[in-house]
């Protein structure tokens, strides 16, 4: 939020801890999302937008859930692939991110993803479960399955993400 209330109101208000943005420009990547996944800073806000919950934080390995609801249907009664993408390359980038020292950050360079059967309110919360496949100095790979409470597979994602230095605006 930019200093104004969450809808929009514009009401000033005070933010009573960092924005994530701050926190991953100054921490290790793995502690900014345990940060984030105890509550210590607000989520990103494309997470809060989508009401993504951030359930693992290991290095290297991040897991992303949501709750699908028919407000995310597209025209034929699923969710729309473009939040199901949303939800992986959130997980994907934040496995990335888990690795990087402070200062550091990835961007995605190409993202991939495969849709396997339709996700819909019946499934129940899915889990974007993502790991790095490879680090290397400049980019990184990572890939990510999106499956069920029982396992049961929806989509598959990869991404590749260029590593850049991130330097806070003057």
């Amino acid at each position: 939020m930019s200093g104004t209330d969450a809808d929009g109101g514009g009401a000033a208000t005070a933010r009573a801890y960092p924005h994530a943005m701050d926190v991953f420009r100054r921490l290790d990547g793995l502690e900014a999302l345990q940060m984030m996944q105890r509550g210590d800073v607000p989520p990103t806000p494309i997470t809060r937008w989508m009401n993504f919950t951030l359930e693992v934080a290991e290095r290297g390995h991040v897991v992303f859930a949501m709750v699908p609801h028919e407000d995310l249907y597209n025209m034929i009664g699923s969710v729309h692939g473009g939040i199901i993408t949303t939800l992986l390359d959130n997980a994907l980038g934040s496995s990335v991110q888990s690795l990087l020292p402070a200062g550091r950050v990835g961007t995605t360079m190409d993202l991939h993803t495969r849709f396997h059967r339709p996700v819909t309110a019946a499934t129940g919360k899915v889990f974007a479960d993502a790991h790095v496949v490879h680090a290397g100095r400049r980019s990184a790979t990572s890939e990510a399955r999106v499956v069920d409470a029982n396992g049961t597979v929806y989509a598959t994602g990869t991404s590749t993400l260029m590593i850049l230095e991130d330097k806070p605006s003057p």
